[in-house]
C-alpha cells in the first residue's frame, strides 16, 4: 500500500489459479481432485477463490506489538529509551498460566526500543498491562481494526476480537498485547501500520482512482479518503525511528537494503489452540522509506514447513520486492558515495539493477525502465503498445551506472547491432558513459574502486561487442 494515499499497490495471494478457466483445481488441488465428492469439490473451489487479503482472517502475532507501542507512545505510558522498562525472564506469569517468551536467549531489562528489536513476549504483555484493555480498544478503532476496511472489493471479512474491553481476563489482555488469540485480515493490518507511517492518518483503502470512458473520452476521479487522525505525528516519527532500528539491530535485519532506510516487524504466530493443524503463521511487515513512507509491504506464510520464524522465513523476499519495488518508484539509493584515500567524499554515479523487462509490451517496459533510470533503445514500425519484449541486453539482474542504454528485442525484430569499444581510459566515470552512450555500451565500476580517473577497462578499445555491453572500469585517484 501507499500509506498516503491508501492506495494498494500490489496484491496476491498463493496458491493461485488460471483466471481463464476458474473451475479446474490449481496445483495445490489436483492430486485430490479425483477423490472429491461433488459438495467438497465446491468447497474447494470456494476456498481456492477465495481473496486471503481481504476474506480470511489471521492471528498477527508480533506485527501487532507496533500497534501496542504506538499506543503506549501517545498515551505518554513509556518513551522509547527508558532504561529497564521491562524485564524478561524468559516467560511471564500471568495469573497460574505461565506464556513463554519465543526464545530463551535474550533475557534480562530492556527498553521499549530494545523489546522490539527483540520481538519480546514478556515484554509486551507487561506494557499490555500497564495501557489496559479499554485503552487498547480505543485505539483499536481508531486505527479501524474492530470495522471492515471499506475496500472496493467484494466478500471483505471483519476481525475476530473479544466481545468487550470490559470483561476482558488477564490472560486475553496478555496474548492480544503481543498479537494472539485475536484475528484481522491482512488488508486491516497493513492499513494499520500505513497510518502509523503516514504522520498517523488513516487512509481508506484504494483500488481504482480514475475510471476513464473510451467513448465518451470523460473521466472520474476516485479521490482518496481520509478516515481519521489517529495518532500525532510525533508519534509516527518516533514509530517509524523504532521500526527502522529493528532492521537494523533486531530481528528484522534479513529485510536491510544498503542505501536506504527500512523499517519492519518480524512475526510468528501460533496455530489456534482448537486448529493445531493450521500450523504456524509467518510473516514480515515492512515501510520504506522510513523518512517519508511511500511503501507499506506486508507478506505472510501460512503453515511454513520447517523455519517458521518471520525474521528467517519472510525477510529474504521483502528484501528482494523492496530491491525492485523502491526504484521502480523512483526512489534510488542513497549509497553512492566512496572515500579518496585523502577520506574527502566523492560522489559517483549511482548504480543500478537491471530489472526485468521481458514478456512485457514496449510501452510498458520503457515507463519500468525509466523509473529505474534507463534507458531504452528500440526501433521498429510496429505498434509499442502490443509488441512484446522477448529478450533485453543487459539481462536482468546486471549491475549498470544509472542512465544506461537497454536494448530491447521482439520476434518481429531481433537484429543484433556489433560496435567497436572505445578507449576510455584516462576518463572520469561521467565522461566515460558519455563517450560509451554515444555507441549505445554501457558501465559500471568494480566495487573496490576509488575515485579518480579511468586506469583500466575489461574489454579492449577497438573489440567488437554487440550493443548494450556493459565495460567494466577500474578507477585509480587524481
Amino acid at each position: 500500500m501507499d500509506p498516503s494515499t491508501g492506495d494498494v499497490l500490489a496484491m496476491a495471494t498463493y496458491p493461485d489459479y488460471n483466471l481463464n478457466t476458474p473451475s479446474e483445481p490449481n496445483s495445490a488441488l489436483v492430486s485430490t481432485w479425483d477423490t472429491l465428492t461433488s459438495d467438497q469439490k465446491n468447497d474447494a473451489l470456494q476456498e481456492m477463490w477465495r481473496n486471503k487479503v481481504i476474506s480470511s482472517t489471521y492471528e498477527p502475532g508480533s506485527p501487532f506489538k507496533l500497534i501496542t507501542a504506538t499506543v503506549a507512545l501517545e498515551e505518554n505510558i513509556t518513551t522509547e529509551d527508558v532504561d529497564q522498562d521491562f524485564y524478561c525472564a524468559g516467560y511471564e506469569m500471568v495469573g497460574s498460566t505461565r506464556v513463554s517468551c519465543w526464545s530463551q536467549n535474550h533475557k534480562g531489562y530492556k527498553s521499549l526500543r530494545q523489546a522490539l528489536q527483540y520481538s519480546c513476549n514478556p515484554s509486551f504483555i507487561q506494557l499490555g498491562t500497564r495501557i489496559g484493555a479499554s485503552t487498547l480498544y480505543k485505539y483499536y478503532a481508531a486505527f479501524g481494526l474492530l470495522e471492515k476496511t471499506g475496500i472496493d472489493l467484494p466478500s471483505e471479512s471483519s476481525s475476530i476480537f473479544f466481545k468487550s474491553p470490559d470483561n476482558i481476563l488477564p490472560i486475553e489482555l496478555a496474548t492480544m498485547s503481543f498479537g494472539q488469540r485475536i484475528n484481522v485480515t491482512p488488508i486491516q493490518l497493513c492499513s494499520a501500520v500505513s497510518a502509523i507511517a503516514n504522520d498517523g492518518v488513516l487512509m481508506k483503502p484504494r483500488i481504482v482512482k480514475q475510471i476513464i470512458n473510451t467513448d465518451t473520452n470523460t473521466t472520474t476521479d476516485i479521490e482518496p479518503v481520509e478516515i481519521r487522525q489517529v495518532i500525532s505525528k510525533t508519534t509516527s516519527e518516533k514509530m517509524r525511528d523504532l521500526m527502522h532500528s529493528v532492521v537494523i539491530d533486531g530481528t528484522g535485519r534479513s529485510a536491510n537494503i544498503s542505501g536506504y532506510s527500512i523499517g519492519g516487524k518480524t512475526g510468528t504466530s501460533e496455530p489456534p489452540v482448537n486448529k493445531p493443524e493450521d500450523g504456524y503463521v509467518a510473516s514480515y511487515i515492512a515501510i520504506a522509506p522510513t523518512e517519508k513512507t511511500e511503501i507499506c509491504l506486508l507478506m505472510a506464510l501460512y503453515d511454513p514447513q520447517g523455519q517458521h520464524q518471520g525474521g528467517t522465513t519472510c525477510g529474504p523476499y521483502v528484501k528482494k520486492m523492496l530491491e525492485e519495488i523502491l526504484p521502480y518508484l523512483g526512489l534510488n539509493s542513497t549509497d553512492v558515495q566512496t572515500a579518496t584515500a585523502d577520506d574527502t567524499i566523492v560522489t559517483k554515479e549511482s548504480k543500478v539493477t537491471v530489472p526485468d523487462i521481458k514478456n512485457k509490451t514496449v510501452t510498458e517496459a520503457r515507463k519500468i525502465l525509466e523509473q529505474y533510470d534507463l534507458k531504452v533503445n528500440f526501433s521498429t514500425d510496429g505498434d509499442e503498445n502490443t509488441l512484446v519484449v522477448s529478450d533485453q541486453f543487459p539481462e536482468s539482474g546486471s549491475s549498470v551506472v544509472s542512465n544506461s542504454i537497454i536494448s530491447l528485442y521482439t520476434t518481429q525484430n531481433d537484429t543484433r547491432i556489433s560496435v567497436t569499444v572505445p578507449d576510455v581510459t584516462g576518463l572520469s566515470i561521467e565522461q566515460a558513459q558519455s563517450k560509451l552512450s554515444s555507441f549505445n555500451l554501457n558501465l559500471t565500476y568494480s566495487e573496490n574502486s576509488s575515485s579518480g580517473t579511468i586506469s583500466e577497462q575489461d574489454i579492449k578499445p577497438g573489440t567488437m561487442v554487440e550493443e548494450g555491453t556493459i565495460i567494466t572500469v577500474k578507477l585509480k585517484s587524481d
